[in-house]
């Protein structure tokens, strides 16, 4: 007998840990699972992104105007966690790497569920009409495909059309690395990670949103169609005009390349379509198709 399909439950899925020094055990839901692996040698190492929360207010005592609170998320493995906080600039970019070591203890505890693949357009939108929660897994190799990483995320956001027979997701975030640098057994560094939000329509490509700074201005050119703005959009010209006002003619307080990251922010600005094996799952938890 096949042995079940199961797939994770990311609603009952969580990292957590306990700080040194403290008697609190911190609880987080788990947003990711990523997997590296490496085929020939049948080995495999499991990282846990958490979801992202607000958090800050660490002076003493706590002030909103000198300490504001900023985005958090962790990434967990089993030599390290990963800290990202993301503030208003990409100026003020604060990621960590803890060795285990620093905590008491650290892990994630994924629950695992029985699923149902869905192999069709008309699968993914009879499960999404079924109020059913899905989940999916892409796998992304290097050359050869003896080398890569496998990601696994709820799908939080996706459309099915049944005269064209067509489906979309677009869900994350979701961490991305690189299949041909990425190594069972060696820690990334923090900059191995790549932000990503997903938008695709087959299960053998992915549109990868990728996040990087930004200039604050960036959007200010942007006419959405349809959609009257507030503001009318700048134009190039008008835009480099800004700039200049900025970064030339005179001596800034700090250099002129800190500067731009002052006025940089994080943002899903890249964008690269990558080849890929895609999974859909739909989740066989009790009630889901009832109405």
């Amino acid at each position: 007998m096949a042995e079940p399909v199961r797939a994770i439950d990311f609603s009952r899925s969580y990292c957590y840990y306990v700080p040194r020094g403290h008697t609190t055990w911190v609880r987080i839901q788990a947003q990711c699972r990523c997997e590296v692996f490496a085929r020939p040698a049948g080995r495999s190492e499991e990282y846990a992104l958490s979801v992202r929360t607000q958090t800050g207010l660490r002076t003493e005592p706590p002030s909103d105007a000198l300490d504001p609170g900023y985005d958090f998320w962790m990434i967990f493995s089993q030599r390290h966690v990963f800290i990202r906080r993301t503030h208003t600039s990409a100026y003020n970019r604060n990621p960590t790497r803890v060795p285990v070591s620093d905590f008491v203890a650290t892990g994630w505890r994924f629950q695992p569920c029985p699923a149902t693949p869905l192999g069709s357009a008309a699968e993914v939108l009879a499960a999404l009409q079924a109020w059913r929660p899905v989940v999916a897994r892409t796998e992304f190799t290097g050359v050869g495909s003896a080398r890569g990483y496998a990601i696994e995320y709820p799908v939080k956001w996706a459309d099915g059309d049944a005269e064209r027979n067509a489906f979309r997701v677009e869900t994350g975030p979701v961490v991305l690395l690189d299949p041909e640098r990425v190594r069972v057994g060696e820690s990334p560094e923090f900059d191995d990670f790549r932000w990503a939000y997903l938008d695709y329509h087959s299960f053998d490509r992915v549109r990868c949103l990728l996040e990087r700074p930004t200039s604050i201005l960036s959007g200010a050119t942007y006419e959405s169609a349809g959609t009257p703005r507030r503001h009318p959009a700048l134009t190039a010209e008008q835009v480099g005009r800004i700039e200049a006002r900025l970064y030339e003619g005179w001596e800034p307080p700090i250099p002129v390349d800190d500067l731009r990251h002052l006025l940089q922010t994080d943002h899903y600005s890249a964008v690269a379509h990558l080849p890929a094996a895609t999974t859909l799952f739909a989740l066989d938890v009790p009630g889901a198709d009832e109405t």
